[in-house]
């Protein structure tokens, strides 16, 4: 998928008919704050609305975000998707606290049921006004660059649901083999998750590092990997080095977003933490925050204490830019 930042909004109806694009899908009871330099999209983040009583304990949060985001860009719009009575007050307070750092808020809209009021500016209507996509050219525009939205979060949700049936049968019993080969490529018998002061054979390592230098060379080429190789890749990654590996590799291609979107979905689910944190990076580093959110959510799922998610879910809150925290925590950067 391409950046949807290098596109530039010129109208209230281009903003509108493209959030959905640089989001991912459609969105609900929302919150989309969208920073730009000198027009272009420099940073999106989306918050989920808050309740009116919950409005209190965000602003200092929302002080935080803010002096963050003016790093980035010296404008912003502000786009909230639900009811007045919960768009509003939350739009006002994240508002109040862009301006404060010095950041200016151009527009800020509500969207609602086909149309959009201005809550700011020189338009302000009871009626709303009629937002069209076919007035606008950043739908085809994306759909060249390949950026298309799902229609709400649950379906880009079941992008990763587990698989079931004969096909969850097949990779149990393949990742029984991996473990089993695995275990026998050690000293002790087992690989830790957890202890990184623990370090198993240079060997194990290397065939680990092969395997996932294979799946993206695989996935380059636009080839699925056998049910053998994601049971003995979900298995190598276990090895910390194995992971940090291929963490440090990832490159925010739409191949090796794939690739991990269907690894985390064939992994078995004790398995699959690894995977679903090399899917949130590689969609964090694609501009996907929506996908690298619920991949986050899935590596939690399948183990709650792992420190890469953790690590993942706070930098996604704060809204730290993706190359800031590729840089920051592996001294790597992507272009």
């Amino acid at each position: 998928m391409e950046d949807p930042g290098q596109f530039r909004l010129t109208t209230r109806n281009d903003l509108v008919v493209a959030m959905p694009y640089i989001v991912g899908f459609t969105p609900t009871d929302s919150l989309l704050v969208v920073v730009l330099d000198d027009g272009w999209i420099r940073f999106t983040a989306r918050l989920d609305l808050p309740q009116p009583s919950e409005l209190e304990e965000l602003a200092v949060p929302a002080a935080e975000n803010a002096t963050m985001m003016a790093e980035y860009g010296s404008a912003a719009f502000l786009v909230g998707y639900g009811p007045a009575e919960r768009v509003e007050p939350a739009a006002a307070l994240f508002a109040t606290a862009l301006t404060s750092a010095g950041v200016e808020v151009q527009q800020v809209l509500r969207v609602d049921d086909g149309r959009y009021w201005c809550l700011c500016g020189d338009i302000r209507c009871a009626d709303g006004i009629a937002y069209d996509p076919a007035a606008s050219m950043f739908p085809a525009e994306a759909v060249y660059r390949g950026i298309a939205p799902l229609p709400d979060r649950t379906a880009l949700e079941h992008l990763i649901t587990p698989v079931t049936g004969p096909e969850r049968d097949r990779m149990r019993a393949t990742t029984f083999a991996a473990l089993s080969r695995l275990a026998g490529m050690v000293a002790d018998g087992t690989v830790s998750t957890a202890r990184e002061d623990r370090q198993p054979p240079a060997h194990v390592v290397r065939e680990g590092i092969a395997a996932v230098q294979q799946a993206y060379e695989s996935a380059a080429r636009g080839q699925v990997l056998s049910d053998d190789d994601v049971g003995w890749l979900t298995a190598a990654l276990m090895v910390l080095a194995v992971r940090d590996h291929a963490w440090i590799t990832c490159d925010g291609s739409d191949a090796q977003r794939q690739l991990w979107i269907d690894v985390t979905r064939r992994a078995m689910p004790d398995l699959s933490a690894a995977p679903a944190c090399l899917l949130a990076i590689t969609a964090y580093l694609a501009g996907d925050v929506a996908m690298a959110n619920i991949a986050v959510d899935r590596a939690l799922l399948a183990e709650p204490d792992y420190r890469l998610a953790h690590l993942l879910g706070h930098a996604l809150r704060a809204g730290v830019p993706p190359q800031v925290w590729q840089a920051t925590t592996t001294g790597t950067t992507t272009n």
